[in-house]
């Protein structure tokens, strides 16, 4: 299973805490925070907290709105990450500063939730906040690659549950430190935004939106440095982490090159061993990998699907401005259905794999007891029904995946063989790296200029209202036919599809599609 931060129900929500940049309570100078993480191990072998220390400064213009701090009680399905706020200590230049605690209502789609603290007086820079995020005791729970986990003598986390930060101020530059003084000699520490302590000219929602790493972490870079590809673990996977790291570097410079992209200057991915850990979650420029403890068997192979499609979101992004029930029909069911495709394209993956991730596809729609749900009942229910493939959250994956396969096939049909799904992306793409926003309705201006009116009567009907879609025999290329097949759901058979491979296709032919 895997999970994308891009949510679009999920960032209507965040926007004071990933994306603080309504400065609502009036810089009259520039702002600077200065962040200062330290792991602490006690008299413990392991981490148990990371102690968090900073510093803001500049000047701020009077206001009847109060100073407050923010952080996320739920993210994401993520839970009880306020509660884990040992400790807060605040002061500025008047002295100790003291708060009310108010929590937002909860999200009975696990979707994100604050907690704010707000000042019970006028106050001045510089704050000087200090606390301590206390970590997760205990096996992890599949879901989003957020929680804060300590192990293995380090620490893994995402941004959002590790910082308490001011709320709607625009902050102009963030430093962050580390001090790894209580952990054992030799560690390494890393983020998104780089190795070691890093400096950024912009707000904290850089410091939300990251991957943190530190302890005794392995560390991974090709031979060819330019590629800023980088990958770091902590634990012992079942796996070679050293052997898939390197695999997946070379698909992330094959899907560099099918997406065309020439500015990318790193990316990173981090990889935890834990117990109960499971799937990817992608962020800005990087990805965490859960995956459960292992050997380290040079013969066993990663989630190799899972690592491709995590990077994948680097390039398929989101689609801008929204629409009816989000639009993670798209960052997922595109990503998933490129994924496969770019795998088999660039031969990193056996055309088995291809045909195996087509049919698992297929099985989790047809049995998904959601499936027939509409896209924004399927936004509303969220997290609230588990993230199995079950669950009302994979129906994006699975429906949209088998939409695009669809549409790709009557692109093909429509020009005569001359175009295919391929031409309209990458168009589109285009783009937006030449600073378009692409929305929901551009993508479907693209899609009717190619199949015609027919186009947006089948998004409106699959997408949109949920009816069943039946992708054509030749859909996922002339390798593979359909068949119908009964398949086991709960507690009854439905009625599906299976694509069953054509003994007389070559491989070669199948990985030209």
């Amino acid at each position: 299973m895997k999970w994308f931060w891009l949510l679009q129900a999920a960032l209507t929500s965040v926007t004071a805490f990933a994306n603080p940049v309504i400065d609502s309570l009036g810089a009259v100078s520039p702002l600077t925070i200065d962040v200062i993480l330290r792991p602490v191990r006690g008299d413990s072998a392991e981490v148990t907290a990371v102690e968090v220390r900073w510093r803001l400064n500049g000047t701020l213009r009077p206001t009847s709105l109060p100073f407050s701090l923010i952080a996320p009680i739920t993210y994401a399905g993520r839970t009880g990450i306020a509660d884990r706020v040992d400790s807060l200590y605040a002061r500025d230049s008047s002295g100790l500063i003291s708060f009310t605690i108010e929590d937002d209502p909860k999200d009975p789609g696990g979707f994100p939730y604050f907690r704010h603290w707000r000042a019970q007086r006028r106050v001045v820079p510089p704050i000087v906040v200090s606390y301590c995020m206390l970590s997760i005791r205990g096996p992890s729970t599949p879901g989003p690659q957020f929680d804060f986990l300590s192990y293995n003598g380090g620490i893994s986390s995402g941004g959002m549950a590790l910082f308490v930060l001011p709320e709607s101020i625009a902050v102009k530059n963030t430093r962050l430190r580390w001090d790894l003084s209580d952990l054992s000699p030799g560690p390494i520490a890393a983020s998104t935004n780089g190795e070691g302590d890093f400096e950024l000219p912009i707000g904290t929602e850089e410091l939300v939106q990251a991957y943190y790493m530190a302890g005794p972490l392995g560390r991974y870079a090709p031979a060819d440095t330019l590629t800023g590809f980088r990958a770091y673990w902590l634990g012992q996977p079942a796996f070679d982490p050293r052997r898939e790291m390197a695999w997946t570097s070379l698909v992330y410079e094959y899907l560099r090159h099918f997406y065309q992209d020439t500015t990318t200057l790193s990316y990173r991915v981090f990889l935890r061993a834990y117990p109960g850990t499971g799937g990817g979650t992608a962020l800005r420029n990087s990805f965490m990998l859960g995956t459960a403890p292992g050997s380290g068997d040079s013969a066993k192979t990663g989630p190799r699907g899972t690592l491709a499609h995590e990077m994948g979101h680097m390039w398929i992004g989101e689609l801008s401005g929204g629409g009816p029930g989000g639009t993670t029909w798209f960052n997922e069911g595109l990503n998933v259905y490129y994924t496969r495709l770019l795998l088999l394209r660039s031969g990193l993956a056996p055309v088995s794999d291809y045909e195996n991730d087509i049919n698992k596809r297929a099985r989790d729609y047809y049995t998904n007891p959601f499936k027939n749900v509409s896209a924004d009942s399927i936004r509303k229910l969220g997290f609230s029904t588990g993230v199995g493939s079950r669950s009302a959250q994979n129906v994006p994956y699975s429906r949209g995946s088998m939409y695009f396969a669809d549409v790709d096939a009557k692109v093909r049909a429509a020009t005569g063989g001359r175009r295919k799904l391929d031409d309209v992306i990458l168009a589109l793409f285009e783009r937006r790296r030449n600073g378009e926003e692409i929305t929901q309705q551009k993508l479907l201006d693209a899609l009717v200029n190619e199949i015609g009116p027919a186009a947006r009567k089948e998004f409106e009907a699959v997408i949109i209202r949920g009816e069943t879609i039946m992708p054509e025999s030749g859909a996922f290329g002339p390798g593979f036919e359909r068949r119908s097949l009964k398949i086991a759901g709960e507690g009854q058979e439905v009625d599906g599809f299976e694509w069953v491979r054509v003994p007389s296709i070559p491989d070669s032919r199948c990985r030209e599609w």
